[in-house]
């Protein structure tokens, strides 16, 4: 989602499911994007692959999406007073927007139920620049996670070997896609912050 806003998409509307994220594209219109398992659905334009979402393909256009586990996550925050998509992508402009914030919490995604390394790297490393006083054991381990990324000679390698580690990783590896690995890895490609809306229920810049 990151990926596809910075490369200029309109809005991105997180569905549930397979059959509401048809039925939205059929009505709205635009691009359907989406997985289970980390692979395409059958008849979307889009798939789990951030090099999917290059500007060639999704400027100006908006995008229905669905996935196994992020889109849940994402809509099980609606009575929040603002949320905000981030990724290593875009670490440094959702870690800017939420400093001052006295309470802030991260919503992992996971993988069907089970907590998971890449997501509790990415909290960790939000975390870290937070202070600690209200922070509760699982940030604190997550922030324990990112420093072993930070104490690498190549944070950017260390990040890379987490994720290859992480089951998310592993899933991504047996389907042939380690590349997505490496480009998830890479940290601040964009300086967006995208802000899924309550009401519309949609996620625009």
């Amino acid at each position: 989602m990151v990926h596809a806003l910075g490369n200029g998409a309109s809005s991105i509307t997180p569905a549930l499911t397979v059959d509401e994220a048809r039925q939205h594209a059929r009505v709205q219109g635009g691009l359907l994007g989406g997985e289970r398992d980390c692979v395409r659905l059958e008849g979307f334009d889009l798939g789990n692959s951030p090099i999917e979402y290059s500007a060639e393909k999704v400027a100006g256009k908006s995008i229905t999406m669905t996935t196994t586990n992020g889109t849940k996550a994402m809509m099980a925050c609606l009575e929040a007073d603002r949320i905000l998509i981030a990724a290593f992508a875009n670490l440094d402009a959702v870690a800017s927007a939420i400093a001052d914030q006295r309470r802030v919490n991260i919503i992992c995604a996971g993988t069907n139920g089970q907590v998971t390394l890449e997501d509790t790297l990415m909290a960790g490393a939000l975390a870290s620049g937070r202070g600690y006083s209200d922070c509760n054991d699982q940030t604190l381990l997550a922030i324990d996670s990112w420093k072993d990324c930070q104490r690498s000679p190549n944070k950017q390698s260390g990040i890379v070997e987490k994720l290859m580690q992480s089951k998310g990783g592993k899933n991504l590896q047996q389907v042939g896609m380690v590349s997505d690995i490496k480009l998830c890895a890479k940290l601040n490609t964009y300086s967006v912050l995208p802000t899924l809306s309550p009401q519309t229920k949609t996620i625009q810049l």
